[in-house]
């Protein structure tokens, strides 16, 4: 994985925050705010401010239940071939319906409660989990399996050893795309049945004409998915640095 220097991302952030901050004043739209005011907005405890512990409970909660299914199912699915080919037809159809459309059937199965959002973020956002977990499985050299298989090693200790390991940069990429689905899917479930939480915030904002709320939000939103995303990384490469090792070694 090619390491990305944070200084260029960093001035990336500050340009664009400068353009922004340069055009809307020269602008003065109302519905557009300077991100300065947005800010100032955010560090006087604007009502957005309030909403993030809920929203970030939802989609945690959500993500990682979508991980533990996603990663358990691509494994099974991964070591036993019939299994995925039994399951194909079933999961094809599953992963192709649009969230939006399927939203009502959880709230009328669950109520809008939490654990609907939950429930819904968990089985929208697990099919990139899913999905890279059995690629990753699939793609594990069979030379290093059956090396294990020579030496003695049973098949759990290989799955743990080998599999897993040889697997994960393909899971580690499948967490990332589920982790922006997950934020997507936590705003689309406050829009639509909350009483809390950074999206009902949003559209409450734009109802009811507090622009800034509105702003102060989607702001948020974007920093959360960011600082998540980060941390993700840098979780990766923590669990990848064997990986990378091995690779920069002398031949």
């Amino acid at each position: 994985m090619r390491r990305r220097d944070p200084l260029i991302g960093a001035a990336a952030v500050l340009l664009f925050l400068a353009l922004w901050e340069a055009a809307t004043r020269a602008a003065a739209y109302a519905y557009f705010p300077p991100p300065s005011r947005i800010l100032a907005h955010l560090l006087e405890g604007g009502a957005a401010l309030e909403q993030v512990a809920p929203s970030l409970a939802r989609m945690l909660a959500g993500w990682g239940l979508a991980a533990l299914i996603g990663i358990a199912l691509g494994l099974l699915i991964g070591l036993l071939p019939r299994l995925g080919d039994f399951l194909s037809w079933i999961l094809a159809a599953l992963r192709s319906l649009p969230p939006v459309a399927i939203l009502p059937v959880f709230l009328v199965a669950l109520g809008a409660g939490d654990g609907m959002k939950i429930a819904f973020i968990a089985f929208t956002a697990v099919w990139p989990i899913l999905l890279n977990t059995v690629d990753g499985v699939e793609s594990t050299d069979r030379v290093h399996v059956e090396n294990a298989r020579v030496f003695g090693i049973g098949r759990g200790r290989t799955v743990l050893r080998v599999i897993i390991p040889s697997a994960l940069p393909a899971i580690f990429a499948g967490l990332r795309v589920s982790l922006s689905m997950a934020l997507i899917l936590m705003v689309v479930s406050e829009m639509l049945a909350a009483t809390n939480g950074i999206g009902f915030e949003i559209l409450s904002g734009m109802r009811a004409f507090r622009i800034i709320d509105m702003w102060a939000g989607i702001a948020l939103l974007s920093v959360i998915g960011a600082g998540l995303n980060l941390l993700l990384r840098g979780c990766e490469r923590r669990s990848l640095r064997w990986r990378r090792d091995l690779e920069e070694a002398p031949a």
